[in-house]
């Protein structure tokens, strides 16, 4: 609701009109009707407004001053070109070196070469030698280049990335070309260019950071091994050691990272829509290979956003000093955010853009501060900006121009250009002190450059001399910190000061440093003890994942005690993680039975959880027996037993559960017993193991006077098939009194776990005509996995004499889940004249479930007065409809048909991250897809689906059919996220059928409207 009233102000030239344009409804179009473009993605009504359509390069001039026109900037700031084609062609990535000259690569082969092409793309070198805010001149220091989407100038030169390798660019000579050219790295992915090694940013620890997405699988050699990252992540990499390792995994696309000035370290996706994720080390988010546990991004339902920059020094206004900016390159706006400590991470709240455009082919990729203290912002200018939806070879494609915009605060006045280069020691030490990032972190470079011989002794004597009553006295230390550390010298007096501190921001940076130098820090794990029992979460954080580096088995024992203190995600997370990673140091001396240091069995619960080793069993059971676990804890503990060992786990649960456990324990709640009682019938399916004395057992707990439990006897029975049980389970079905339904229900669902003819005849009786029509339709739905055809027939009298506004969501349920029970009631409908106010409602449920089943759909299609089919537009009609939307279509009555529950757009889409996640935020979708795509994607959806939105639909061994998005995958279970967005695990050992569906938004949803 809050961002509603922004995005309904649409101009008449945005693409949001596609959607809600009366476009030829009911009116001649070259002898063909067209049907009204009023559909799922009426969703586009309500895009950002003031999105223009695409237009090819041709029809329009690329003139800067034109776009500069085209810019909303924020006010108190003011937009000039810095640089711009042919000086600067195609801009990928920038950074400023420490004389304030701008490195950038460029690439206009992107996205593919032609046959017979040789690569030439470019590192150009852009300077301002008059100090006029503006580039005069360009120098191409290196050429020939294949896809180069990386770059930072460090060490005399450049490093840059060119496709599968890392290079290191030199010159030697003076000439302000490279003549030195060095492999530093390779044998990373090129699967998808897009998605290639990506986003140079040096750290503050003297390691250079750059992402890899989604696509690409890496295998680089180094003098430590081979590293290897099988999908998206960061890499992080040392020159000076050639030390190389992954620092984070996941995100789609993740593109662009940055560090606050405290070191904590942020990153943004390209695809994923979390927006800003916090990335400490070790970290995973969504897609990261083999995580079944992840973390979310800080602003989940985001669009896609490329580069991030946080903003530092005297030419800022207050008010904007450590915000962050960051592109939603396909809405043609750079985004503003505001982060606060909460917890051990962070919450974002999103403030007004920065700037907006008008201009469809502004496309900001990458977002610097510069050595003046002003914002540089490179500007891909395309109208086409990936592959993802046209062609490689689509003409609308832009290979020329490029632009690099400067951003200025009014009336400020400018940081005057530090000259770090030729600076004397004393000089770079005393800028360790600038408010600017720019001018701290260069000045460490160049220190890191000079080397120890000639840094040391001054970086000794400038410690010592920082006045501890000094504002900046714990952030000047931190500095010298990461100074020690970029230098590869371990200063542990300096380090032990820092993790003294009052302030716990410099004390979380120093506890980083100390897992890089653990090896080496003798008491390294006392003063890990402290910064675990620390009374900063964000301490604790960085405490747990720097154990990690130490293989010790008493590591998990410390780490575990940040349970005695409150949690949050971050904590939980990564407690998780390091019990995980450390689990070849010590689960072997667990078992062994000579790790006794953990502090409560709580603590030794919570590290078996998170490795779910079998060595656990027993450990847990005693526990639980004890009732020495909390009670957030033991749902956790109770399907940890059931997963390890279904047999000998189900036995000893039941045991829990039904009082009878030798010896005697502690009396378990109704809640536990409840929670025992489900996880056995969940496993149950799987493993058919059961107590042999189960069914006396259970008899008592099917008259429970506690509902729920009842409820889960009852269905645990069904899952067990307890044959001898079932009189019990009839007559609870049976039940004329006034049972709750809830309880009816679990009983019938039994009668059909038990199977064969007898249940079949029992669930035939219960969904006679004569039954009341709930228990009617919950026995005809739970008859469709015994009988699907008889429950067919059942069901379709139902839908045709019943009610018209009845809610048909249980019976259709029950077929649409069961492989062929779409088909089976699409064959028993057949013959039989369904009302058209059933079908459209029966047809809203399945496209609000995504997915098509499409012999039924096309029954209840026809049944409701609609066509069948995808509708295919001629180029004509298609020219025709594209100028129609534009000059009539209405954004605001598009809003409204999104948000209606009839068309149920916003199960399935988002608007700037409110609503569904099974597919595209339309915030940005209008901006970055030319009108013809858009048009096609809702009249038929198949023709063009975007990455990572193709549907799955999997049919288990037991026939269940299941559809959504896959989340993620590893070794033994599927992960897919449903229209309700919830997440359904699938071990892949009941896994029968899995194939790809296409889009999940159903064909011809427009005609539901």
């Amino acid at each position: 609701n809050r961002m509603t009233t922004h995005y309904t102000h649409a101009t008449n030239r945005s693409a949001i009109q596609i959607i809600a344009s009366p476009a030829r409804a009911g009116r001649p179009c070259h002898k063909k009707r067209l049907r009204p473009l009023l559909t799922t993605a009426a969703l586009f009504a309500i895009l950002l407004a003031a999105i223009p359509v695409f237009a090819a390069p041709s029809e329009k001039p690329a003139d800067p001053e034109a776009e500069l026109r085209s810019f909303k900037v924020a006010d108190g700031f003011e937009v000039n070109l810095f640089a711009a084609d042919p000086m600067i062609r195609k801009p990928i990535e920038m950074n400023f070196d420490a004389d304030g000259k701008l490195w950038v690569v460029s690439s206009s082969t992107y996205p593919q070469l032609k046959p017979g092409q040789d690569p030439d793309d470019k590192v150009i070198v852009l300077e301002d030698t008059k100090g006029e805010g503006k580039a005069d001149k360009a120098t191409v220091f290196a050429e020939g280049l294949f896809i180069p989407t990386g770059i930072v100038p460090g060490d005399g030169g450049a490093y840059v990335a060119n496709s599968t390798e890392v290079l290191f660019l030199k010159d030697t000579t003076g000439s302000g070309k490279a003549d030195f050219r060095r492999v530093v790295l390779s044998g990373f992915g090129t699967e998808d260019t897009h998605h290639i090694i990506h986003a140079f940013n040096w750290g503050p620890d003297g390691r250079i950071y750059f992402n890899q997405s989604i696509y690409i699988h890496s295998h680089v050699e180094t003098p430590w091994g081979t590293k290897s990252l099988l999908g998206s992540g960061t890499w992080r990499y040392r020159p000076d050691t050639g030390n190389f390792d992954v620092y984070c995994r996941g995100q789609v696309n993740p593109w662009g990272i940055a560090w606050d000035d405290w070191g904590q370290t942020f990153e943004t996706d390209g695809a994923g829509g979390e927006g800003i994720a916090f990335a400490f080390p070790g970290s995973a988010f969504q897609s990261a290979v083999g995580y079944e546990k992840v973390l979310p991004g800080l602003n989940p339902g985001s669009p896609k956003y490329c580069s991030l920059e946080i903003l530092s020094g005297r030419h800022m206004p207050d008010d904007w000093k450590g915000t962050f900016l960051t592109n939603d390159f396909r809405a043609h706006r750079i985004c503003h955010f505001q982060l606060t400590d909460s917890g051990s991470g962070f919450v974002s709240k999103q403030l007004p853009d920065f700037i907006v455009s008008g201009d469809a082919d502004f496309r900001p990729i990458d977002i610097k501060m510069g050595p003046d203290g002003a914002i540089y912002i490179a500007d891909w200018y395309n109208p086409i900006i990936n592959h993802g939806e046209v062609d490689f070879r689509d003409p609308r494609r832009d290979h020329v121009h490029g632009r690099i915009w400067r951003v200025t605060a009014k009336g400020r006045p400018l940081v005057e250009r530090p000259k770090l280069a030729k600076a004397t020691i004393t000089e770079l030490l005393e800028s360790l002190r600038a408010p600017e990032e720019y001018t701290r972190l260069r000045a460490k470079l160049v220190l890191r450059e000079r080397g120890t011989k000639e840094v040391l002794p001054a970086l000794a004597a400038w410690v010592k001399a920082i006045n501890p009553r000094s504002k900046s006295a714990e952030h000047d230390r931190l500095e010298a910190l990461w100074t020690y550390e970029s230098l590869d010298v371990v200063e542990p007096e300096l380090l032990v000061r820092v993790l003294g501190g009052k302030d716990f921001r410099p004390r979380a940076a120093a506890v980083r440093v100390l897992s890089h130098w653990a090896a080496q820090i003798p008491n390294a794990t006392d003063l890990l003890t402290a910064a675990v029992d620390d009374e900063s979460p964000r301490v604790r954080l960085e405490a747990i994942r720097a154990l990690a580096a130490i293989p010790n088995p008493e590591s998990i024992t410390l780490a575990t005690r940040v349970l005695d203190k409150p949690m949050d995600v971050y904590l939980d997370w990564a407690l998780t993680q390091t019990a995980r990673d450390l689990e070849p140091v010590w689960m072997p001396t667990f078992k062994a039975g000579r790790l006794t240091t953990w502090a409560k069995p709580a603590h030794l619960s919570r590290a078996l959880q998170d490795v779910k080793s079998p060595a656990a069993m027993g450990v847990l059971v005693e526990q639980l027996k004890g009732n020495q676990l909390p009670p957030d804890a033991r749902n956790g503990v109770i399907d940890l037993i059931a997963s390890i060992d279904p047999t000998k786990g189900a036995q000893t649960l039941f045991d829990l559960a039904t009082h009878v456990a030798q010896p005697p324990m502690a009396v378990l709640d109704a809640a536990a017993r409840i929670h025992i009682l489900e996880a056995l019938a969940k496993i149950a399916k799987e493993n058919h193991a059961r107590p042999d004395d189960a069914a006396d057992r259970i008899k008592p707990l099917l008259s429970d006077k506690d509902e729920s439990l009842r409820a889960a006897a009852l269905r645990l029975a069904g899952a067990w098939q307890l044959e001898t049980l079932r009189p019990q389970l009839t007559q609870t079905a049976e039940d004329s009194t006034e049972l709750p339904v809830g309880i009816r229900r679990s009983a019938i669902d039994a009668l059909a776990d038990l199977g064969g003819p007898q249940s079949i005849d029992e669930l035939k009786k219960l969904s006679e005509p004569s039954r009341l029509g709930a228990v009617r339709g919950l026995a005809i739905a739970a008859l469709v996995s015994l009988d699907p055809k008889e429950a067919a027939n059942r069901a379709a009298e139902v839908l045709v004499s019943g009610p018209t506004d009845a809610d048909p969501s249980v019976l259709l349920g029950a077929f649409v889940k069961r492989a062929g029970g779409a088909d089976a009631l699409a064959a028993a409908l057949g013959p039989k004249k369904l009302p058209s106010d059933t079908a459209r409602l029966s047809l809203r449920y399945l496209q609000s479930q995504g997915g098509e089943e499409t012999g039924l759909t096309d029954l209840l299609r026809k049944a409701a007065g609609l066509t069948s089919g995808p509708t295919k537009l001629t180029p004509e009609q298609m020219k025709q409809t594209i100028a129609e939307v534009m000059a009539k279509g209405n954004p605001a009555n598009g809003e409204r048909i999104f948000r209606t529950k009839e068309a149920a757009c916003y199960q399935c889409h988002a608007i700037g991250g409110v609503g569904g996640w099974l597919a595209p935020d339309l915030r940005a979708i209008g901006a970055s897809s030319p009108a013809d795509y858009i048009i096609d994607s809702l009249l038929d959806p198949n023709k063009a689906v975007k990455d990572g939105f193709g549907g799955v639909t999997v049919i288990t061994k037991d026939g269940d059919s299941l559809s959504g998005i896959k989340v993620r995958q590893d070794d033994k279970t599927l992960i897919l996220r449903d229209a309700t967005r919830q997440e359904i695990a699938i071990p892949l050992s009941s896994v029968k059928q899995q194939k790809d569906v296409g889009s999940l938004m159903p064909t011809g949803l427009a005609d539901t409207l």
